[in-house]
């Protein structure tokens, strides 16, 4: 029975978490990143979990005093909503693990060179949040608050990474279509990035594809363009916020990705029949 390969950016993750796991001993410290009432420019924010792994050199986290210098071996645990912000001041590589609800990306990055900092390798592997996964994401998050206590977190730390070496290892789905999950991978990222500025261009630039394919993907895999799928998810994020938050309706504008509140009031209301406010002072 032929031995079916991995593509080889799932191959390499696959190598690079086979390396970490096979090897516990050179794995150190786990360090916390923690809720930040601002996020601002250059900061890392999403709604789920992320952990960043240092391969070889020194990594910084500059929202935290005592994270500056994170060595090799050692991670940065993020809880959901945590942010952080990257130093990559000094040669680095890190393996960067984000955990979604359905989804497990990974991410590789060398500054060795010198240069700014960007993803030589990433995918995006189908996977459910459920079960013993969940259950060590949801013990890491509370371990946040006593990050003293390594002699349990370590331990939790490399079974996650094990977890996700078996994601990796796992078969593709040869049942589901390239368009299908590359639209769905998009998707997924845009849930996640909708703050930043997000246009046609610079979303197909990131997946390698050109603007006329992600226009494509959404017509023939999805039920609205590519413009009213970011509205629609930055809506979304914005009713959330108003409802839970007493954020100013310009940060709520911001952290949804639109700098000018008054547009934004604009596209609120035409979509939900009230001004941000309006909406707000219904949960109050």
């Amino acid at each position: 029975m032929p031995v079916l390969s991995l593509p080889a950016d799932q191959q390499f993750f696959a190598d690079l978490l086979s390396g970490l796991v096979l090897n516990p001993q050179r794995l150190g410290r786990v360090w916390f990143a923690s809720a930040q009432k601002m996020v601002n420019a250059g900061e890392l924010c999403i709604d789920f979990p992320r952990l960043e792994v240092v391969l070889r050199g020194e990594y910084g986290n500059r929202l935290e005093s005592g994270q500056q210098h994170i060595g090799q071996g050692e991670m940065l645990f993020i809880p959901p909503r945590a942010a952080n912000a990257p130093r990559f001041d000094k040669p680095v590589m890190v393996l960067s693990l984000v955990f979604a609800t359905a989804w497990l990306g990974l991410a590789f990055y060398d500054n060795r060179g010198g240069v700014t900092p960007v993803p030589l390798r990433k995918i995006e592997l189908p996977q459910i949040q459920r079960g013993e996964g969940e259950a060590i994401l949801t013990a890491l998050t509370l371990l946040s608050r006593s990050p003293q206590d390594q002699d349990i977190i370590q331990p939790l730390t490399l079974s996650l990474l094990h977890l996700c070496r078996k994601v990796v290892n796992a078969e593709p789905d040869r049942t589901q279509s390239r368009p299908a999950f590359l639209y769905q991978s998009i998707c997924n990222w845009l849930q996640d990035n909708y703050a930043e500025p997000l246009t046609r261009t610079s979303v197909a630039k990131f997946f390698n594809i050109t603007p006329n394919h992600l226009s494509r993907l959404f017509s023939e895999q999805g039920t609205m363009s590519f413009v009213d799928y970011v509205r629609w998810v930055r809506m979304a994020k914005a009713r959330i916020m108003l409802q839970k938050y007493q954020f100013a309706v310009g940060d709520v504008a911001r952290r949804c990705g639109y700098p000018d509140s008054d547009y934004f009031c604009r596209l609120f209301r035409r979509q939900f029949g009230l001004t941000p406010g309006e909406y707000q002072a219904r949960f109050q």
